[in-house]
């Protein structure tokens, strides 16, 4: 049944038609193009049926999985944005992503007695025509919830990490801070805590969202018969995080 499943969805479905070009090309003796079409689907299957996808994700995530579980004390707990969506439909005006994971890590942290203060990051939503801090979303939820924040702080409106790191070194420096917990998805880390180390912050790493290295805790059921759409995101986010981290060391911000 699962088979059958993930063969009418598109990765398996695209499968499956190279497959079954690769054998029609080859009994029409069209060798070569039998050859790649049978090449792509044994690529596709390599990367959307394999263990190999959790692997390179796992490689990204292993160094921080230790500190995630004991975080140190500092003095503020810093979330990285990318955990919604603005959304005029629903009850709560946003749709929570799969990052949403950052939000209850950094709420624990403060829960915990780690920090006093939460400082938020993010991008920025369109309302009535004007750019607004997506991070005023959660605001507006936390405090209505009265969840455990401390002192909540937003960074306003960042366009991606590096700016995140720039607004957080202005705060840090006018507040005293010497150290933070860094909170956001373990793969990010790298780059994350490089970013900040750049504008001179130290940077503790708390992570999670640990999906390769959790994936490999059952490694059999990692081995798929057709290739998975699940595989390809792990393998996206992946050349995602190693793309972005040589493109921010050529703009120097690593």
């Amino acid at each position: 049944m699962r088979v059958l499943e993930n063969l009418l969805q598109p990765t398996g479905f695209l499968w499956l038609i190279l497959l079954v070009s690769a054998v029609v090309l080859w009994r029409r003796r069209q060798i070569l193009w039998g050859l790649f079409a049978f090449g792509s689907a044994l690529l596709l299957w390599t990367v959307g049926a394999t263990p190999l996808p959790a692997r390179l994700l796992a490689s990204l995530e292993r160094p921080y999985a230790a500190l995630a579980r004991n975080p140190p004390s500092a003095d503020a707990v810093v979330m990285l944005g990318g955990t919604h969506n603005y959304s005029s439909r629903t009850l709560l005006p946003m749709n929570f992503g799969e990052s949403v994971d950052r939000v209850t890590t950094a709420l624990e942290l403060i829960r915990l007695g780690r920090a006093r203060v939460l400082v938020l990051g993010g991008g920025h939503y369109l309302y009535q025509g004007q750019r607004r801090p997506e991070s005023e979303l959660l605001e507006v939820w936390m405090r209505g919830w009265k969840l455990p924040t401390g002192e909540l702080i937003s960074l306003g409106v960042s366009l991606n990490t590096h700016e995140e790191a720039e607004h957080l070194g202005q705060l840090a420096r006018s507040r005293g801070w010497r150290r933070i917990l860094l909170v956001t998805t373990a793969c990010h880390l790298r780059r994350g805590v490089a970013v900040f180390k750049k504008v001179g912050i130290d940077a503790i790493p708390i992570g999670c969202d640990f999906h390769g290295l959790d994936a490999l805790d059952e490694p059999k059921q990692l081995w798929k018969v057709v290739p998975e759409i699940g595989n390809l995101i792990w393998l996206q986010t992946w050349c995602h995080e190693e793309l972005g981290w040589w493109w921010y060391r050529l703009k120097g911000w690593v």
